[in-house]
């Protein structure tokens, strides 16, 4: 495979970008996703898939390909993305698809439909050129990844077992690089249990909720670790109903990110522990992982390991980033399916107004990508 090959696929798949694109489709809107299911489910068949649509009730459907290898020697590898976006369907007039200045702009362009687009049309190049993935390939798109994969999770999951490595489509790091490892997450929500009173009558007959809940987050604070990454943020807090009352009840949101389970598990039991600083207070945590960490594996170094020799081989450099964002990448890694994830061609604004990727990444990432499906 060579970036001439790809070059010339190039102007095409722009093409199908831009129907892609145009094809709003926010997570939840049935409609949308079944449109731009239909135009992924005819691109798979095209490059040499037979396709399964998996029913997503409140969402639309999943679509899962299966591609025949050449040697079928081992378990396959799998390609992982989604063709759902966070943008609202009307956003094409504010930022409608246009290609210029070495970019391309739409929602959802860079985040992830080019990614889509690229792995697609280096599967039909290799298709057409009587090749394909060396020992079979599965192409697995979601449509509920930008709301926490709630109903593909667990099909993500059952197929990540099934496969000897995992390759993601969602956008590489800015510059280019792939990510190597993501921080998991955890969410919690912190109830406290006061007790009501007069606050002008007898406000020592209660036990204000909210004033117990503020200094439980100074502790939380306290067990973040910046050094390795951990971080701890408190999201919405809640409480009270009037100014006059003693608050008997307050919430919190808590977000934990981490980049090693470990941290994950410290965190978890430290808040678990917690006990309240007034006694007539309780305090109810309720939560806990969401997201293991995508952590860096022997086996995934020797997966960055192959993508970078074959990127070299193309005349092109890629580099490695660890990101705090989660994708469906970190549900792969946490059973065990070696993992690179970050593939999709190098743009900026992410879920954003701005959203775009460069041009000439288009047919980069065409070349690597079929490098990596007949390599890896």
């Amino acid at each position: 495979m060579t970036l001439a090959d790809a070059g010339r696929r190039a102007e095409e798949c722009i093409d199908f970008l831009r129907a892609l694109v145009e094809c709003e489709s926010p997570t939840g809107d049935e409609e949308g996703n079944l449109r731009i299911a239909g135009l992924l489910e005819h691109a798979i068949v095209e490059a040499g898939g037979r396709v399964e649509r998996i029913r997503a009730p409140g969402f639309g459907v999943h679509l899962l390909g299966r591609f025949r290898g050449s040697a079928r020697e081992s378990a396959p590898i799998l390609v992982m993305g989604h063709m759902d976006t966070v943008h609202p369907v009307g956003t094409l007039s504010r930022l409608p698809f246009t290609v210029g200045g070495g970019k391309v702009h739409g929602p959802g362009v860079y985040d992830m439909k080019s990614g889509l687009a690229v792995s697609l049309f280096a599967l039909r190049l290799l298709a057409e050129r009587g090749s394909g993935p060396r020992d079979g390939l599965t192409y697995l798109v979601t449509c509920d990844e930008e709301k926490g994969s709630p109903v593909s999770r667990e099909r993500i999951e059952a197929e990540a077992r099934r496969h000897r490595a995992a390759l993601v489509m969602e956008p590489s790091a800015p510059g280019g690089a792939v990510k190597s490892r993501r921080k998991g997450v955890s969410a919690y929500v912190l109830r406290v249990e006061g007790r009501a009173a007069h606050a002008g009558i007898e406000p020592e007959a209660g036990a204000n909720a909210i004033h117990e809940l503020a200094r439980q987050i100074c502790r939380i604070q306290e067990f973040a670790d910046l050094n390795v990454g951990t971080t701890v943020s408190i999201g919405v807090i809640e409480g009270g109903t009037g100014s006059n009352v003693v608050a008997d009840a307050a919430r919190c949101t808590i977000d934990v990110r981490f980049f090693s389970n470990a941290e994950a598990n410290r965190v978890d039991a430290s808040l678990s522990a917690a006990v309240p600083f007034d006694e007539r207070c309780s305090l109810h945590l309720e939560g806990g992982l969401n997201r293991g960490a995508l952590e860096k594996t022997d086996a995934s170094r020797l997966l960055l390991e192959k993508a970078c020799s074959l990127a070299a081989e193309l005349g092109l450099e890629i580099g490695e980033e660890s990101t705090g964002g989660a994708s469906d990448g970190n549900l792969i890694a946490a059973t065990g399916c070696p993992t690179l994830d970050g593939l999709g061609p190098d743009g900026r604004g992410a879920h954003t107004l701005c959203e775009h990727i460069f041009e000439e990444e288009m047919p980069r990432r065409i070349a690597l990508m079929a490098s990596l499906f007949e390599a890896v």
